[in-house]
């Protein structure tokens, strides 16, 4: 009997061990500045990437951008380009304002996974939330047409049915209105049968957030996530005197005008665009691109409105690393994050993507999650490396091409996750 004991014990050490070896969870590891030799990188193969990034900048996919680089808790590599504003409704500016490591940039959606998905981890860890609850438990309108057993993982996996996309404000004036608008909305298809990239899943989920906490989504994350990190750059509608350090994005609306206005550009809406006039004839700075977050909830949403720098999110990424802690901060449990990192339905994790080859690269490990923004933005985050790339750009401030569309920069990090995986050193 003693031996067996002893077997076991070594078995379950064994076990732990490799649990624990693969991540840095438990170890609240704190990012630190540090040479790539130290972080077992090539810093000579790193340092391609400013001829990458210069490249997409000449090239016009992006006037400007921010990269981040860390390995085993150590920045090694963090890196400004171009410029932060360089255009003004179309007119090249006389002195373009240039990118800093600090510029702050809106994240179109990676609100998703920086912060409506952290905050649902947050309510799960605390046993306030399950993703297998109905989204009727705690919103009971949201059952009509239909809907009664769309759960919380349908709307993280965006297996719900919903709609992708609907331009609300022609509807809704805030978000109260907008929750009213979506639970009247019928499926658009059977719950779990396909996976459709949905915004209304997650401004569904960050309604949840606030139905569960009592507070405003932003208010919710502020306190319980981001106080806590102690990251300052980090926030939903950032004050006007904080414009001189964000990037601009877009000369307006053009994108979205166009998803309402021509049928042929892949969306097929009811409403007119020109019957509706709130369209921004300004370069946005400091005010969230998305028309669904800025027009009809104000710019507080969960799909979209955050801002944040490239070292903020870092620390944000370091924590999911870690396995939930930083330092001596413990958001979340271990077995949370590995969940949702966890493929679930369609190759999709609860709320991160996984395996995206076309802004990921080809290298990274089968545990790799990340997500991207429609504003230009990438992250890119593997426990098995201990390593985060995150590729901030503001492309819509170089103008639509000729179709209307922006350039992709899923290219362009996908050059740099290349790069940084093959500086690994085996």
């Amino acid at each position: 009997m003693t031996k067996r004991i002893c077997v076991l014990m070594v078995i379950f050490l064994l076990v732990t061990t490799s649990l624990f070896s693969t991540s840095t969870a438990a170890k609240g590891q704190k990012l630190s500045h540090g040479s790539p030799k130290r972080a077992g990188m090539d810093a000579t193969r790193l340092e391609e990437i400013d001829s990458v990034v210069k490249d997409a900048i000449t090239n016009n996919i992006t006037p400007g951008a921010v990269v981040l680089v860390a390995k085993d808790g150590r920045i090694v590599k963090e890196s400004a380009y171009g410029d932060a504003q360089k255009y003004d409704m179309g007119t090249l500016l006389e002195k373009p304002r240039k990118m800093k490591k600090k510029t702050i940039f809106d994240l179109a959606s990676l609100t998703k996974v920086m912060g409506t998905t952290q905050g649902i981890m947050k309510l799960v860890s605390e046993g306030k939330l399950s993703v297998n609850d109905r989204v009727a438990k705690y919103i009971p309108d949201f059952a009509s047409h239909g809907k009664g057993d769309v759960t919380i993982a349908d709307l993280l996996t965006h297996t719900s049915g919903l709609t992708p996309w609907q331009p609300t404000y022609f509807h809704a004036k805030n978000s109260e209105e907008v929750l009213t608008y979506i639970n009247n909305l019928p499926l658009e298809y059977e719950t779990g049968t396909d996976r459709r990239y949905s915004d209304f899943s997650f401004m569904m989920l960050g309604f949840i957030i606030e139905e569960i906490s009592g507070e405003r989504l932003n208010d919710y994350l502020q306190e319980n996530i981001y106080k806590p990190l102690k990251l300052k750059d980090t926030m939903f509608t950032p004050s006007d005197h904080l414009d001189h350090k964000i990037a601009a994005t877009s000369w307006g609306n053009p994108f979205e005008y166009k998803m309402v206005d021509d049928p042929d550009f892949g969306y097929f809406v009811p409403e007119r665009a020109e019957d509706f006039d709130g369209w921004r004839n300004r370069t946005l700075v400091g005010e969230v691109n998305d028309g669904n977050s800025y027009y009809a909830n104000g710019g507080i949403a969960g799909h979209a409105g955050l801002f944040s720098t490239a070292r903020d999110l870092a620390v944000l990424g370091q924590t999911m690393l870690n396995g939930g802690s930083y330092g001596k901060v413990k958001l979340y449990d271990y077995e949370v994050i590995k969940d949702f990192i966890t493929p679930q339905r369609f190759g999709q994790g609860y709320g991160w993507e996984l395996d995206k080859s076309w802004y990921m690269g080809g290298k990274h490990s089968e545990k790799a999650f990340g997500h991207t923004g429609f504003t230009g933005t990438q992250v890119i985050f593997d426990p098995a490396y201990d390593l985060q790339i995150i590729v901030l750009t503001n492309k819509q401030n170089n103008g639509p091409l000729e179709t209307g569309s922006y350039p992709s920069t899923g290219g362009l990090s996908k050059q740099i996750s290349t790069i940084v995986y093959e500086s690994i050193q085996k």
